[in-house]
């Protein structure tokens, strides 16, 4: 038992890591768009791999307890979240990496400057419900998990309200309109980091609660 333990709280902490690169990753992210900082978002994507790397930590040690000590109940439940959580962390990771792919292109006009006010907020939206739901998991909250699901639907909203805007700004034919699919597309990344965020929390109300979230 006492070995099952240890490598229930070295999992734990393996997340718990994760989840600290994948802030890094997203507030990095987010500060090169604003700044329009090449150099930080080259790190962003060059940091990708190391995020990859603790993914599959993750993911090996889950698999690892769950065939050779067959956990029950509530033990069984925190290594099958973990296995899942692993996956939507990396995912975060890899729309981080892919907004910054993108911001290259977004330094040949001024027009994004004025208009990622609603990105930006999204982004601190996704940067509440991230930090919380890995804070969920660690103390078993089940009550802050209930509150970074419902955050998504903010996500969801200021997405909303980026695609109407760009939409309008293609239609009136603004130079460097171009400028607007990539935002779009960068907006969309951001919207999809939230669902994972979204899924995190889910899992952490499972493994705390035993039900599904409704």
């Amino acid at each position: 038992m006492k070995k099952f333990e240890e490598e229930l709280n070295k999992l734990t902490d393996y997340v718990a890591e994760a989840g600290d690169m994948i802030l890094e990753a997203l507030r990095n992210s987010s500060n090169a768009l604003i700044n329009g900082d090449i150099e930080l978002a080259n790190n962003v994507i060059e940091n990708d791999r190391n995020i990859n790397r603790i993914s599959y930590k993750i993911e090996s040690a889950s698999l690892k307890m769950l065939l050779l000590e067959h956990p029950v109940a509530t033990d069984l439940r925190i290594v099958s979240a973990a296995l899942k959580i692993a996956t939507d962390l990396e995912r975060i990771g890899d729309q981080a990496k892919d907004i910054c792919d993108l911001i290259r292109f977004l330094l040949e006009g001024n027009l994004y400057k004025n208009n990622i006010d609603t990105i930006i907020e999204m982004s601190k939206i996704i940067d509440y419900m991230v930090t919380n739901c890995i804070k969920a998991f660690r103390e078993k909250d089940s009550q802050l998990s209930r509150d970074v699901i419902e955050s998504d639907d903010k996500v969801d909203k200021l997405f909303y309200k980026m695609r109407d805007s760009m939409v309008e700004l293609i239609k009136s034919g603004a130079e460097n309109a171009d400028q607007a699919i990539y935002l779009m597309m960068i907006a969309k990344y951001f919207e999809k980091m939230g669902d994972h965020a979204e899924n995190i929390a889910k899992w952490v109300y499972y493994y705390t609660t035993g039900e599904r979230f409704k």
